[in-house]
């Protein structure tokens, strides 16, 4: 009691104190709270300045009062270190709102969205800055020359500084007007150089202003009311919160206080039931039987009664204590003991057996309970000397009734079948029947009950569907009356015997049936036994080699050394097999792969040896023609790919370690591919087998000359003296490959490509070195073709400038940094508008552009000429329509599709559903195309161009005489235009030849009705030659050089209403030209 009374006084003061601590933590909490507030106020205050500093550096630099820009570099290390605060642990906003995190992020985004545009800004005013600096030297430069352009370009320069500092739209109208006037009559350098700056000037005075309303409109303020007005809701809220928390403490420990009085209260009524639950409990105990002690945690005796005393044959005033001396005395006085888990049976002294079970509880008392169990163990004891035959019997027993139900199943049974005792109870043994089982039970009841006893066999079924047999034997057990009472069963277990005889059968049959042949022999070596297939693969008979040794089938390709290991490994493993040559009675020789076991007694000494042998012969047959075919070509018989590889890696281990010098040829058959497709496969093949007949003859015998696949050879040359050897050998085999070849009884003409690589001086390996090869090759092949050409590391790096050039397309693609710049194409005849060509330009971001001719042929080697064709020619469906419309004209839009956009799948079905998508007429559409595409004479393409000519639009023929032209494609092809290639106009007035040919162009397509375009018009003397040879339409720089779509339109109008009347036409021409 006065233990339980201490407790309550500790629990009352433990609570007392968790009050005022509590108390003392909301008054410490809320004067954090007013803390991190200033901190996330001052922090608000500074971000807000910082924003406020940026529209002031705005302002400055665009009215070019900020010299240098060092305070603004300070403002950007502030802003930073306060983004820096917000992604860090003690972040002032931390553990506030997700909604005021994301806001606080928001406004920062913002806030680098202008430090980012406040950049540009800078970049705009600094080229702005640059461009005035050189304007008032070129005017200078112009006035000292006396160019009369002098007055125009100094009021330019005045109006264009007037310009930046009053923007003004009519203003900018006058600028341009001056602009186009200035030079007009002449193009000097120096002209040229201030018109370049003075439109420079004007397109960055346009840009700065669009970055500088780009700044302004940036919502940064919004972001910060907004985001102040967040906040302050917050702290409010927080506020509100921690009233509430004081609040709440105050009735936590009004609660608490309620709490301690109830507890009291419940203590001292649970204090007067213990006791009354107590007295009860000793009184209860008194009355079993059993014997009851119950020891404290500290193994101390606290409550018992007189049958525990009683039970442990001891006077209760002389008894233990603690719970160890209880145990010592249990143990002085028993004869026998048994534990098992929580229970203990002991024997005393005098023969009285006691069960005492031990219960141990969480605070670690103990409860014994003890019962008297003497009368018990001596049944016991009884009975186990009845059944201790039945239990240990070796084989299985079954006991049933006179109905056959099972009463009773030893271990043995138990184990055998898996069956407990209990699931076979009050069942019959057919439980165990399977359906495989011939015993007649019928028949075995009749004699059971005739003789009283059953002899015989079962196929029985364990629990698990495992089958097994049995051996039985049935008795009747009759009591002093000869009635019969019961049926007794003891089986025995002949599975392993039956398992055993059906094996030997089996063996047998092995042995006699197996297509491996099997030879026996006992310890001296003496055959024993061997099988027919051993007669049908050696020859020899039982009668033959029955007590001889097998030395008979030695076939002399092996020596003593080969025999000693065997016969180490039969002795120290048992077993031993390998491939081996034998020799059949008819003395042959042939390949076997032999198998030799040992077999030992018990004792571990040799009864005999098995040997199994297989005849390999055919599988030898097979593996050799395997390896050929996986080394060789089938066709050439030279050595393939993969032997070639081994080769090279040799001869490339060979010259680094003795210094010697290597050389690799890779061969590409020019022409082979027309040869294949006119005359067919069978020609192509007789061709290559010709080839690799010629490439053997011209080298040496330790060369190697392999087929690399298709109509590539390579030539490995090992261990050459210098490189003139390399040199004279390629040299040989492009004189061989030009000579005719006789196919199928016609003379056949192909040449050779040849790329030359050094080893080890290129490469280390040899995957890299037939890289490199092949590179060399097609540099032989860009440079004519029958040629050879040693790799040099340029060539790499051309590989690396194209594959960096095609990721870099990619990504303009992607990004639409592609755009079309269009030229004037203009009629000699009336001197007005006929069309524009639009030419795809690539700008980098410094300004620069990429020439199509590098980045065209990157295209279409990747395939992705098919989405900027397709864009190209929707883009400028969607520029002409829109010019149609603005400047009332009627275009022409001529294309200029690629041979490889036709090998990619740009069809009539696309080129329809760009049309109906820009809404242009197809009858207004010129399709360009190469002659290149015209040389496969393929039914496919005439079916293709047929597809294109059906949806309306016009065909042309571009850089008509450059190439492989026929005037059988003027005649074959459905062809409305041709257009003359600028190389002819520049050559015009220089060479009689160019004007005759320009002339005979002309005349041509005159008479066949063809529309004629000459490029490339730079000089009035071109364009007169022109005339007077009859050309009606030109285009160049003569007239104008290629304009953005914006200024096209102005050019466009301007134009037209100086030269047309009536119907205006324009024809534009889209192409990849520069």
């Amino acid at each position: 009691m006065k233990q339980s009374s201490f407790f309550t006084k500790f629990i009352n003061l433990a609570i007392f104190l968790m009050l005022v601590w509590v108390a003392y933590a909301f008054i410490n909490n809320a004067q954090d709270d007013n803390a991190r507030h200033q901190e996330r106020v001052q922090f608000l205050f500074s971000s807000n300045a910082i924003d406020a500093q940026l529209n002031q550096f705005a302002l400055k630099i665009i009215a070019a009062d900020m010299p240098e820009y060092d305070e603004l570099v300070t403002l950007t290390k502030k802003l930073d270190a306060l983004k820096a605060r917000i992604d860090s642990a003690d972040s002032p906003f931390a553990a506030t709102t997700i909604d005021l995190e994301i806001k606080l992020k928001l406004y920062f985004e913002l806030i680098d969205e202008k430090t980012q545009q406040l950049e540009h800004i800078k970049t705009a005013a600094s080229l702005m800055r640059n461009t005035l600096f050189y304007l008032p030297k070129l005017n200078h430069e112009l006035q000292q020359k006396g160019d009369k352009d002098a007055v125009i370009a100094q009021q330019l320069y005045a109006d264009v500084l007037s310009y930046n500092f009053y923007a003004d739209e009519n203003k900018l109208l006058e600028i341009k007007q001056k602009l186009h006037i200035l030079g007009l009559d002449k193009q000097s350098p120096l002209i040229q150089n201030l018109k370049q700056h003075l439109q420079v000037q004007l397109a960055q005075q346009h840009d700065l202003k669009q970055l500088y309303n780009a700044f302004v409109a940036t919502p940064s303020k919004p972001a910060f009311n907004t985001l102040n007005s967040i906040y302050n809701q917050y702290h409010l809220q927080n506020l509100q919160t921690s009233k509430e928390n004081r609040q709440l403490t105050l009735l936590l420990s009004a609660a608490l206080l309620l709490t301690l009085i109830i507890i009291y209260r419940r203590l001292n009524h649970a204090r007067f039931s213990a006791f009354r639950s107590s007295k009860l409990l000793k009184e209860a105990l008194a009355s079993i039987e059993e014997g009851f002690a119950l020891f404290d945690k500290n193994n101390q005796l606290v409550l018992s009664n007189n049958s525990w005393f009683s039970h442990h044959e001891i006077d209760p005033k002389k008894a233990p204590k603690t719970f160890d001396q209880w145990q010592d005395l249990q143990t002085n006085q028993l004869i026998s003991k048994i534990e098992e888990h929580n229970q203990r049976l002991h024997c005393s002294l005098a023969g009285k057996w006691i069960r005492t079970t031990l219960n141990q509880a969480q605070d670690g008392a103990m409860a014994c309970v003890s019962v008297d169990v003497t009368s018990f163990k001596h049944a016991e004891a009884t009975l186990k000397k009845w059944g201790h035959a039945i239990e240990q019997s070796p084989v299985s027993i079954v006991i049933t009734d006179t109905r056959g139900k099972i009463e009773y199943v030893n271990p043995k049974f138990e184990r055998i079948t898996g069956y407990q005792l209990k699931e076979v109870q009050g069942k019959t043994p057919r439980v165990l029947r399977s359906e495989a089982t011939t015993t007649d039970y019928r028949a075995l009841w009749q004699e059971l009950k005739e003789k009283g006893q059953w002899r015989g066999e079962f196929h029985n079924q364990k629990k698990n569907g495992e089958h097994y047999w049995e051996q039985a034997r049935i008795s009747a057990i009759k009591d002093a009356q000869g009635e019969v009472t019961h049926y007794i069963a003891v089986k025995e277990d002949i599975t392993e015997q039956k398992h055993a005889h059906a094996k030997l059968k089996t063996a047998a049959a092995v042995f006699n049936a197996t297509q491996e042949g099997i030879m026996t022999t006992n310890a001296t070596l003496e055959i024993t036994a061997i099988n027919p297939a051993f007669t049908r693969i050696t020859g020899y008979s039982a009668s033959d080699v029955l007590g001889r040794k097998p030395s008979i089938l030695s076939s002399g390709k092996h020596d003593q050394t080969f025999y000693e290991k065997m016969w180490q490994t039969l002795n120290e493993q048992g077993q031993w097999a390998a491939e081996i040559w034998n020799k059949r009675k008819d003395g042959s020789l042939y390949p076997e792969w032999l198998s030799i076991s040992v077999v030992r007694d018990e004792a571990g000494n040799v009864q005999q040896y098995i040997a199994v042998i297989s005849d390999i012969t055919e599988r030898k047959t097979q593996q050799e023609k395997i390896q050929y075919q996986a080394y060789y070509d089938a066709l050439t018989g030279l050595p393939n790919r993969s032997l070639l590889l081994e080769r090279i890696s040799q001869s490339l281990l060979y010259s680094e370690r003795y210094k010697q010098l290597s050389a690799l040829l890779f061969i590409d058959l020019d022409r082979f591919k027309r040869i294949n497709d006119t005359m067919g496969h069978e020609a192509g093949d007789a061709l290559l087998i010709e080839v690799s007949a010629r490439l053997s003859q011209i080298v040496r015998k330790s060369d190697t000359v392999s087929r690399f696949g298709g109509d590539e050879f390579v030539v490995l040359l090992n261990n050459i003296s210098s490189i003139e050897h390399c040199t004279s050998v390629a040299q040989k085999i492009i004189k061989e490959m030009s000579k005719p070849f006789i196919i199928q009884g016609f003379e056949v003409f192909s040449g050779a490509s040849i790329g030359i690589t050094l080893l080890p001086e290129d490469a280390d390996n040899a995957k890299e070195l037939l890289r490199l090869a092949d590179l060399a090759m097609y540099k032989a092949k860009e440079n004519g073709r029958n040629q050879f050409h040693y790799f040099a590391k340029s060539m790499q790096q051309q590989v690396n400038r194209r594959v960096e050039l095609e990721h870099r397309l990619r990504h303009a693609i992607k990004h639409q940094e592609l755009s079309l710049y269009y030229q004037p194409i203009v009629n000699t005849q009336t001197a007005s508008l006929y069309g524009v060509e639009a030419l795809m330009r690539w700008q980098q971001k410094d300004g620069s552009f990429i020439s199509p001719t590098e980045f065209i042929p990157v295209a279409e080697e990747s395939g992705l000429i098919n989405d900027m064709g397709e864009w190209l020619i929707k883009q400028a469906c969607s520029d002409i329509q829109a010019l149609n419309t603005n400047c009332d004209c009627q275009c022409v839009l001529s294309v200029n599709v690629s041979s490889q956009q036709y090998r990619l799948g740009f069809n009539a079905d696309k080129l329809s559903g760009i049309l109906q998508d820009t809404e242009f007429n197809a009858n207004f559409l010129n399709l360009e195309i190469t002659e290149s595409i015209l040389l496969d004479n393929d039914q496919a393409v005439m079916t293709w161009l047929q597809d294109l000519r059906a949806t309306g639009a016009q065909l042309a023929i571009d850089d008509f005489g450059t190439g492989y032209s026929s005037l059988s494609y003027l005649r074959r092809f459905p062809i409305n235009t041709i257009k003359i290639d600028r190389s002819f106009i520049s050559d015009l007035t220089a060479s009689e030849d160019s004007a005759v040919l320009v002339k005979a162009i002309v005349s041509m397509a005159e008479s066949l009705n063809l529309k004629v375009i000459a490029e490339g018009v730079e000089t009035q003397v071109q364009l007169n030659s022109l005339s007077d040879l009859g050309g009606q339409y030109v285009q160049g720089y003569f007239y104008a050089q290629p304009l953005p779509f914006e200024d096209l339109q102005s050019w466009v109008c301007e134009h037209m209403c100086t030269h047309c009347a009536g119907t205006k036409t324009a024809y534009m021409q889209t192409d990849f030209e520069i």
